[in-house]
């Protein structure tokens, strides 16, 4: 990282054979959480809390749904200037972000690294530990409930670093998800993840590169908005709009946006014409045929649309999507009756789900004279 500098300490050279020693740290969090770290001499890093106001974990919460109640003056402050920050520790970097934020200690020290839920989310944390000549260790935290306004911390003496630093969250305490090595930990690469789609079953596999930190988890989706964790095999929906799934390793590199499979759909499966015998006069009907990923990231597909019904014809017989076909019949000699048919709308573009769509169509003939319609 390009704004660390060397604080080793003066005098001490490094012998050959010997175990790099720490002399700075990054604290890097994932998830809709404020991050505040104190040290042992009460300079801090996080939002702006005027001086000789209350800090913001020292008073009470404050019951605003009750009448007249009103929110003390540091917190009215912090709201009055939601994006100042302020940062007294020597040495140290912060950069706030909504989802990511990071943190710089240059420093050797003891730390309370604080966090506190703006959502109901889960948060991912990682504490790096760097040598002047390599990145060393990470601590790894992995999807950490912290709910709206609820708060963890976990301590880091860097004179006597912890073997596995224990987050507390409320009453419960946290180990560590992994501790990664510094082969590991110097993994920049996120896994790469495939799809299959075996007997109406949904498959992901993910691997990760070779002497990487290994693959923690994959997600999926099949409407663009809601993620799930993979476990195992599972039914892949009829209304499904996208197949897509990504992975994240346990260095956090996240795989963005994975395996992606576009999903072929049409307006209407089922069609009904009525019809009087001896007229051929009957409204044609359109049927729409889409790639309905909400994201987007599949682009057009192309399609081909055909009959083997003699009394039905389809128009166009191929396009790009999003297309329209129309549907129309001629009942020339038939009799009063139902006659039923069908369209196969197909996509020839690769590792489309659900390639193959079929319109069945009805035909309803009746006997007599009189004005025709269309259902």
């Amino acid at each position: 990282m390009d704004h660390m500098t060397n604080t080793s300490q003066p005098g001490r050279h490094a012998q050959a054979g010997d175990t790099p020693v720490a002399d700075r740290w990054l604290l890097r969090v994932r998830g809709a959480v404020d991050v505040e770290i104190e040290d042992e001499q009460g300079n801090r890093i996080g939002r702006y809390i005027p001086r000789g106001e209350i800090k913001e974990e020292e008073r009470e919460e404050p019951e605003e749904e009750k009448e007249g109640q009103h929110l003390p003056h540091a917190a009215q402050s912090n709201q009055d200037l939601p994006n100042l920050w302020e940062v007294t520790i020597p040495g140290a970097t912060y950069h706030p972000g909504r989802t990511v934020t990071s943190v710089f200690l240059g420093q050797p020290g003891r730390y309370t690294c604080k966090f506190r839920g703006r959502s109901a989310s889960a948060a991912d944390i990682y504490f790096t530990s760097f040598s002047s000549q390599a990145k060393l260790r990470t601590i790894f935290f992995q999807s950490i409930p912290i709910r709206e306004r609820e708060r963890a911390q976990f301590v880091y003496d860097t004179f006597a670093p912890p073997a596995a630093p224990v987050l507390t969250l409320g009453t419960r305490e946290i180990e560590p998800t992994a501790i990664l090595s510094p082969s590991e930990s110097d993994d920049t690469t996120p896994p790469t993840t495939s799809i299959s789609i075996q007997d109406g079953q949904m498959i992901l596999s993910a691997t990760d590169n070779p002497g990487g930190a290994g693959v923690w988890r994959s997600y999926y989706t099949t409407d663009g908005r809601t993620f799930a964790v993979y476990t195992q095999p599972l039914p892949l929906p009829e209304d499904a709009k996208i197949v897509m799934g990504y992975s994240i390793d346990r260095n956090g590199n996240r795989e963005y946006p994975g395996a992606v499979l576009p999903v072929l759909q049409i307006s209407q499966s089922h069609i009904v014409f009525t019809a009087v015998a001896g007229n051929t006069k009957i409204a044609a009907q359109r049927v729409r045929v889409m790639n309905p990923d909400p994201i987007p990231l599949t682009g057009q597909l192309q399609w081909l649309a055909s009959t083997e019904a003699p009394w039905l014809a389809v128009e166009p017989q191929e396009g790009m999507t999003p297309g329209l076909i129309t549907l129309s019949v001629n009942i020339g000699t038939l009799g009063p009756g139902t006659y039923t048919g069908s369209i196969i709308v197909s996509s020839p573009t690769p590792n489309v789900v659900y390639a193959e769509q079929v319109i069945s169509v009805d035909l309803v003939v009746s006997e007599g004279q009189g004005q025709l319609s269309s259902q």
